[in-house]
């Protein structure tokens, strides 16, 4: 029977309300498996805690002290596989980021809840026994990090949160999920594309500016001013960014300040046609670097990560387009 390593990080999947309070942090590691039936029978669960907090709490240096457990773990010969309980609000950006610095082809699933405890139809046993499942699951190994909700799962390079409430809230738009558990089955039936993997160091000094109708650049400008080392924007479609933009981004390029960015909208590459001041093209002969069709804040980790391991500008732009 193979070994699975639950790591624990907090969540809605470990809340229950108590005292008509309001739901917190109170189901441990072993409160959650010795609650789901027959998972002795899936993989021999060995848990272990890293945090106990809602997933609002979570930060990009926990991220990282996270990256270097998991990777210390699968480098154990007796683990085949890790599953990560989390709370969904930074979820996806955690899955993100051992995607980025977790080498190992060993499996690692990331699952939480959407409902605590003491809900009707909380959901966190099932996703709980599911995401075991997938990760004692020989099609697993190789895909990279993956995240397990409502029966489905999903590559971290593309899953998002797109539901603050239902629990069907984690899809992902541009690709779909890469397989599914329904009943005893576990099928694949997508393959991730290839990553590059860093080591899970972080330069805290990236930024993320979405861009709003009649924006100025005070908030570039206030970047500047604190020492960012990048900054990520958000940009209307295809790559696009009103002309009041312009020169503080090129105060930031002259700086040596990486400019990269992404679009707002829900799915879609960085590309346009335009030949006005402020669209893709000319942001692009300006210096600035194209994220593709990630959004913001995995956007945002990204460059973070890239500058965290001393990247040069190429290989920021080539790990930006292609992850």
């Amino acid at each position: 029977m193979k070994r699975i390593v639950l790591i624990a990080t907090g969540g809605t999947i470990s809340t229950r309300d108590v005292d008509g309070s309001g739901a917190r942090p109170i189901l441990r590691p072993d409160d959650l498996l010795s609650a789901i039936p027959g998972l002795d029978q899936v993989a021999a669960v060995e848990p272990q805690e890293f945090d106990f907090i809602p997933g609002a709490y979570m930060t990009a240096e926990k991220m990282a002290q996270l990256s270097r457990r998991v990777s210390e773990t699968l480098g154990r010969p007796d683990v085949e596989g890790v599953v990560i309980t989390h709370g969904t609000d930074t979820l996806e950006e955690t899955a993100y980021f051992l995607f980025l610095t977790v080498a190992s082809e060993k499996p690692v699933i990331v699952t939480g809840a959407m409902r605590n405890a003491s809900q009707i139809g909380f959901d966190g046993y099932r996703n709980l026994y599911d995401a075991v499942r997938t990760a004692a699951a020989d099609g697993a190994r190789g895909l990279g990090p993956l995240v397990v909700l409502n029966e489905e799962i999903h590559a971290a390079r593309w899953v998002t949160k797109t539901n603050g409430q239902k629990e069907d809230t984690f899809r992902s738009p541009a690709a779909g999920p890469v397989g599914v558990a329904y009943g005893d089955r576990i099928a694949f039936f997508m393959r991730p594309p290839p990553r590059r993997v860093l080591e899970p160091r972080i330069d805290p000094g990236v930024d993320l500016i979405r861009l709003w109708a009649g924006c100025d650049d005070r908030f570039i400008r206030a970047s500047l001013a604190h020492g960012a080392r990048g900054i990520v924007l958000e940009t209307f479609g295809g790559g696009r960014v009103p002309p009041a933009l312009l020169p503080a981004i090129d105060d930031a390029q002259a700086r040596g300040v990486i400019v990269a960015a992404t679009t707002r909208c829900l799915t879609g590459g960085m590309w346009d046609m335009y030949g006005y001041e402020g669209a893709f093209r000319d942001l692009q002969r300006r210096g600035v670097l194209f994220a593709q069709d990630l959004p913001g804040h995995k956007a945002r980790l990204a460059l973070a990560v890239a500058l965290g391991n001393g990247l040069p500008r190429e290989q920021v732009r080539a790990l930006l387009g292609a992850s």
